[in-house]
């Protein structure tokens, strides 16, 4: 990460952006902030956490690129600085209840955004986990950050986290750069690394009641899923049973 954000700081600058809460045909230099799931159907932040290779994520935030790039944005708002607790009202937009297990989805997830060709942000809106934000930064993964007000900016800076800082309304603290790798847009395998993802985020909680619970992750029993797709309960009733093993950690 260390060559790829040298590469950010020294390339051209984007001087104002737009921010799209939707995914729709970009404005050129638009920024895109939407959650995972509107990039890769049903593969949420909280999936990859719960993921047996959180390598995964590298794979899907490619894909995820491709996808936003097909509709024209250059700029993709990505993550959460926070951690996974059950007081979460979107619990799916978090990635893990540890610190060191977000900050290492963030970093593949960040990687796997740069390399099909889009500039990834990181999403600093909400709650701030500290320890998220040493882990980041002990390992230099850094990129620009979209954030609510300037006293967000503040509190990263006095951790610091210093970058730029795009702030919801579009204006840019420091020189937001353009991702100058422009590989052909390539769709041809988002569907089987969704699959991938969510097959390998099959989560026993509990054989005392044989429930599938999708999108359920503070449930106390049966098994957590995160796709109501019919092969993917398929596979979570053979667990249930024992016919094939559990490929998830629990949340």
């Amino acid at each position: 990460m260390g060559l790829v954000f040298l590469f950010l700081i020294c390339s051209n600058v984007v001087l104002s952006v737009e921010i799209f809460l939707d995914l729709q045909e970009a404005t050129k230099g638009a920024i895109l902030a939407v959650s995972l799931q509107k990039l890769v159907k049903d593969v949420c932040l909280l999936s990859l956490g719960c993921n047996q290779n959180l390598e995964i994520a590298r794979d899907v935030g490619f894909v995820a690129g491709m996808v936003a790039r097909s509709n024209g944005f250059e700029y993709v708002v990505f993550g959460t600085l926070d951690t996974l607790d059950e007081s979460d009202p979107d619990p799916l937009d978090r990635v893990s209840r540890s610190a060191f297990i977000t900050a290492q989805v963030l970093t593949y997830l960040g990687e796997g955004l740069f390399n099909s060709g889009v500039l990834p942000i990181l999403n600093g809106s909400g709650i701030i986990d500290p320890d998220v934000v040493r882990a980041l930064i002990s390992r230099k993964t850094i990129y620009p950050i979209f954030v609510e007000n300037e006293s967000k900016i503040d509190r990263l800076r006095q951790l610091g986290y210093d970058a730029v800082y795009v702030t919801a309304d579009g204006t840019i603290k420091g020189k937001l750069p353009r991702n100058n790798v422009k590989l052909n847009i390539d769709l041809s395998t988002v569907e089987n690394v969704r699959r991938k993802a969510l097959e390998g985020a099959v989560v026993i909680l509990s054989r005392s009641e044989k429930i599938v619970n999708v999108n359920q992750p503070f449930a106390k029993s049966g098994v957590l899923i995160f796709s109501d797709e019919e092969w993917l309960i398929k596979i979570a009733k053979e667990v249930l049973d024992g016919q094939r093993p559990s490929t998830g950690r629990v949340p």
